[in-house]
């Protein structure tokens, strides 16, 4: 298959870049870099690693609300969509990490990645809510 660089057009580079500063807090090699990065790229449906599957198995049922939520918001931008995923997990009386988990899962396939609200906001609205559809059974 081609490689991750192959991929990168105009608006993926840009993404890349947008990502870029969450990338670099957690990584501190470049292959963790990239890594890291390889959510941007990945083909839907995603390849789940074992962690993933199993916070979907979990939380499953937390997504097609989330996604609804999402959907529904006015701006897609990394403070509107944690203002609002937070003020839903307080509404149901649930630590934020119990929506960040099956979010960041549905999103990049692995249970680590950038800050979650950061990934929403790199990866845009479209691919989020087609990424979310996907692992809501």
């Amino acid at each position: 298959g081609a490689g991750m660089l192959d991929k990168l057009d105009d608006r993926k580079r840009a993404q890349l870049l947008q990502a870029m500063s969450g990338l670099k807090e957690r990584a501190k090699t470049l292959i963790e870099l990239m890594n890291g990065a390889r959510f941007l790229f990945a083909e839907r449906p995603l390849p789940m690693d074992d962690k993933a599957r199993q916070i979907l198995s979990e939380g499953a049922a937390e997504l097609s609300e989330l996604r609804d939520l999402l959907a529904a918001a006015a701006e897609w931008s990394a403070p509107m969509l944690e203002t609002a995923v937070k003020a839903h997990a307080e509404a149901k009386g649930l630590k934020l990490g119990k929506l960040a988990q099956p979010l960041r899962a549905s999103l990049t396939g692995t249970s680590t990645s950038p800050p979650i609200f950061d990934v929403l906001e790199v990866l845009g609205r479209e691919e989020s809510l087609a990424r979310l559809s996907d692992c809501i059974v």
